[in-house]
């Protein structure tokens, strides 16, 4: 069925493209290229690669003409970079799908993406950067019989590297819009939307000694209040017992609860968020591990650090337990008072285990509170300043505990907890219209609660020195280096120097550079994947059209 879709497909491209005048459809897409060389380096732990060249690249093929649109990505891993699962060494066209459109009826045949509110029990989705791919393959439909409703069925196979899941996914969603389906029921600065999912998996029990359930249902059901100052929301999931390989195969049923307000007015926001997960990691194959095969997605409770240092310690969602809350404060200071125009951003999060009592090897009981242990607490506070029309600034500071043995070894007790304060300094200044310099200076004032016991070029202090000079609007050129001077090992004391330059011109980027990667952790929203040691030059390509 996959390979027959495919070839129908390729076979409509050129119907669709030759049998319409020029301006009656579209043809659009977008390529990337990422590419690394290899150098063996024992000093930062850079492993031995044979072909010292790998690549991850993807064309995307979109041709659109009234209410039809076909679709088509083409993958090429020649290995895959490390870090990314070697599952996906290969190539070929593993997306593909069909679309019709119209005001009543959407209809979707082959792979497609998908989200059921915040995505606690349905996400389908793909991010390119940590090599998660899991669309589902199959057939999807919506409906909207009246203003201010939606209705989205759904059924497939999710997508595993160059083959498909075990197990199948069923799923539907109801959207209402109250002001659009009830007029005049709220003020017109009001917004009331409601929603409704429910999601099933199939999977054959195949296990020689437990007796495992062959269907799984999930639901939620989640509201959202808006107004001229504030928002609201709330969305309440449930899964019935699902045992698998990830939560070590508990009959236990799962539970998550998500809120979220905030509130804002002139120069002032202020926001309150809160979750509490219960044994929620949710796949169609009970087997998989890691990021495979997850049919639902956690939205993250703490700040995601895009700065270097920062981003050393980052926090990753616990599906199968985590309660925490995360707080945040914007405010502008008026012009007439000190540093008047500047924006203050104060952030605190803290997330913690779940208080849980284990009955037996396969039950346990959860009560409502936090438990004792903390995973993750970061306080973060940001000054942003536009001194002059030429020159601005930023300053952060954060204070993170981050429990290493949870985060980064399944619990195993060998690094403790690792206490750190990170200070930022970034400054733009801009020398004319074209030219201009960033700078930012990095320092991590970091130790750990326990003794090592595995070797880690991580620990200790850290310090980054990076300059960025731009010529607008299409040259940018980069150098950084981070050093982890305070490492309790003198041979591990290492600069991880890196350069580049990148070109821009109009939908097209170039950018090469050489330098070494650190080992650790990178995160997008919430979800995590290691990436190893490396050392040589790197080549991203990317165009749109």
């Amino acid at each position: 069925m996959k390979k027959l879709l495919a070839i129908l497909v390729l076979a409509i491209f050129p119907y669709l493209v030759y049998s319409q005048d020029v301006s009656s459809g579209q043809l659009s897409g977008n390529f990337q290229l990422e590419a690394q060389s290899y150098v063996t380096d024992s000093v930062i732990g850079a492993e031995n690669v044979p072909d010292k060249i790998r690549s991850n690249a993807y064309l995307n093929l979109i041709y659109t003409t009234g209410k039809y649109e076909v679709g088509m990505r083409y993958e090429n891993y020649m290995k895959p970079l490390l870090g990314f699962e070697q599952n996906y060494e290969g190539q070929g066209i593993p997306y593909r799908y069909a679309t019709y459109k119209s005001d009543f009826l959407d209809v979707t045949a082959g792979n497609f993406y998908e989200q059921f509110g915040s995505g606690m029990i349905f996400r389908a989705y793909e991010e390119w950067t940590l090599g998660i791919d899991n669309s589902l393959d199959g057939f999807r439909f919506k409906i909207r019989p009246t203003e201010g409703v939606e209705f989205t069925g759904l059924i497939g196979k999710q997508r595993l590297y160059w083959d498909m899941s075990r197990g199948s996914v069923r799923g539907g969603n109801l959207e209402l819009n109250i002001n659009e389906l009830i007029n005049g029921l709220l003020p017109d600065d009001y917004q009331l939307l409601l929603g409704g999912s429910l999601v099933s998996k199939y999977q054959a029990d195949d296990n020689s000694f437990l007796n495992l359930p062959e269907n799984t249902l999930a639901y939620s059901t989640r509201a959202e209040l808006a107004g001229t100052s504030f928002n609201f929301e709330v969305e309440y999931s449930y899964k019935y017992n699902d045992p698998n390989a990830s939560n070590k195969y508990n009959f236990n049923p799962g539970s998550g609860l998500l809120i979220s307000g905030s509130y804002f007015t002139d120069g002032l926001g202020i926001s309150l968020m809160a979750h509490r997960i219960d044994n929620l990691d949710f796949r169609s194959d009970r087997s998989a591990r890691g990021n495979e095969l997850l049919i639902n997605y956690i939205p993250p409770l703490t700040v995601q650090h895009t700065y270097g240092l920062a981003s050393i310690y980052p926090f990753s969602t616990k599906m199968n337990g985590e309660a925490g809350i995360q707080a945040e404060i914007n405010y502008l200071i008026p012009k007439d008072f000190f540093l008047g125009g500047s924006n203050i951003t104060i952030n605190y999060s803290i997330v913690k285990e779940l208080d849980t009592t284990w009955v037996d090897k396969y039950e346990y009981t959860s009560n409502s509170m936090f438990g004792e242990r903390t995973y993750f607490q970061d306080l973060n506070f940001e000054i942003q300043t536009k001194w002059t029309k030429d020159f601005k600034s930023l300053i952060k500071y954060l204070n993170i505990t981050y429990d290493k043995d949870i985060m980064e070894n399944e619990g195993a007790p060998d690094y403790g907890k690792v206490k750190a304060d990170i200070l930022v300094l970034d400054l733009t200044y801009n020398f004319n219209r074209k030219h201009s310099l960033r700078t930012e200076l990095q320092h991590i004032w970091a130790k750990q609660d326990s003794a090592l016991i595995v070797p880690d070029n991580v620990n200790g202090n850290w310090m980054q020195i990076l300059f960025e000079y731009t010529i607008a609007p299409q040259w940018f050129f980069t150098f950084y280096d981070q050093f982890n001077y305070g490492n309790d090992k003198e041979e591990n004391q290492i600069h991880y120097l890196n350069g580049s330059i990148a070109y821009i011109f109009k939908s097209n980027r170039v950018q090469l550079g050489y330098g070494k990667q650190r080992k650790g952790i990178l995160c997008v929203g919430g979800v995590c994947r290691a990436v190893p040691a490396s050392n040589g030059f790197y080549l991203s390509v990317s165009s749109s059209f």
